[in-house]
């Protein structure tokens, strides 16, 4: 039991706590949605499951370490790479059992009785490639040097648009923002990619990547206030429905599987995407608030991680880290409130899903492994430049 504890310092101690608070946060409503259903709360047993899977991922990177994973993160990103071209072959080209539509989208792979979201682990690959790539590296503070960085997150942000899985491409761009800025690349840099985006962003709306379904989405966010019967039944339902259940959680919630509104489903996708809404109504404004505080003292204490080394690879693991999880909660957070479109976007270690718990745990185990490196205070500081 001593040694089991001393696998995990002491920085590392309140990022797991949090996450298995979380977690847990996350199955009570799991099964709290399962309430309406016959036979037994099967998602929340194969979710418990996918917990034990992600706790031994976790410890496994505190075995290997973020140093040996680092000299095999290209590798790692290119099978990730190969991967999701499977799945874009497999639009094409047939390749079931292996590779099957799941409502017209191609996201996951089959093999024996384990089925893997792709994109949930291109996430961690992606990090760690990147995080490799710019650890020693200083020609990305021109911008013919931004150009292989933005190569490494455009292929995959593609690949993964294309499948089509618009919440977790949204990913890709803010980290690897966040991860060159921490890098030190130039502010004027940095801004002119910003105002890029920006301009970007209607080129993308009108362009055949974007899908008409996700369009709606977006006109969705724009037009929940109105009182047009026909868009709360349709276009806007679930969103509606998520404010209700929000809103009518109070201060203090409805209580643990007190309500009618799980009971006979009114919410869709309440384990999933909108997970948070269940949470809400549940505990209220006070349990909403918690589960926020969970996540900033994730942040936070990787943000200290980050700090406390000197290793360029082990700081830009543990920001690319914290900038994947802090995207990640508040773009769904954001979209069960009515301040973000729906993207499909699951709430990290509390959404149900087998691929995105292991991934999020194993990008935790990166994290924790970079606390357990302690700084070497004769080596210089890394990333300090004098000119911006």
């Amino acid at each position: 039991m001593r040694e089991w504890m001393r696998a995990i310092p002491p920085l590392g101690w309140p990022v797991l706590l949090a996450a298995l608070t979380l977690t847990l946060l996350g199955l009570l409503g799991i099964y709290s949605a399962e309430a309406g259903l016959e036979g037994p709360p099967r998602v929340t047993m194969r979710q418990f499951m996918f917990l034990s899977i992600g706790l031994g991922g976790f410890f496994a990177v505190q075995v290997i370490g973020y140093r040996e994973l680092g000299r095999w993160s290209y590798i790692l990103f290119f099978v990730t790479l190969a991967a999701l071209g499977a799945l874009l072959v497999a639009r094409y080209v047939p390749m079931s059992p292996v590779i099957v539509a799941r409502r017209n989208a191609y996201r996951w792979i089959t093999i024996g009785p384990m089925t893997f979201q792709v994109s949930e682990y291109a996430k961690v690959s992606f990090i760690l490639a990147l995080a490799y790539y710019l650890r020693y590296r200083t020609n990305y503070r021109s911008i013919g040097g931004l150009l292989m960085p933005f190569i490494l997150t455009l292929v995959p942000l593609g690949m993964i648009l294309k499948e089509p899985d618009l919440g977790t491409s949204l990913l890709l761009l803010p980290t690897l923002f966040v991860m060159l800025y921490v890098a030190g690349a130039k502010n004027r840099h940095l801004i002119v990619i910003l105002t890029l985006g920006a301009i970007a962003v209607p080129v993308f709306y009108f362009s055949p990547l974007m899908n008409p379904y996700q369009r709606q989405r977006i006109q969705s966010l724009f037009h929940q206030d109105q009182t047009d019967t026909n868009w709360r039944l349709n276009a806007g339902y679930q969103l509606n429905q998520s404010k209700i259940a929000i809103g009518s959680g109070g201060v203090a919630g409805q209580g643990f599987q007190q309500s009618a509104f799980f009971r006979h489903n009114l919410l869709p996708e309440e384990h999933n995407d909108f997970i948070f809404a269940v949470v809400a109504h549940q505990w209220g404004f006070l349990g909403a608030l918690f589960v926020v505080t969970l996540y900033l003292a994730i942040i936070a204490t990787g943000l200290t991680i980050a700090s406390a080394t000197n290793d360029p690879l082990g700081r830009l693991l543990a920001v690319g880290v914290c900038a994947v999880i802090c995207s990640q909660t508040i773009i769904n957070i954001g979209m069960t409130i009515g301040l973000m479109p729906i993207t499909g976007m699951s709430l990290p270690f509390v959404s149900a899903g087998g691929s995105g718990l292991i991934s999020n745990y194993l990008a935790l185990g990166l994290l924790v492994s970079v606390a357990r490196r302690r700084p070497v205070d004769m080596a210089p500081k890394p990333f300090e430049f004098d000119d911006a």
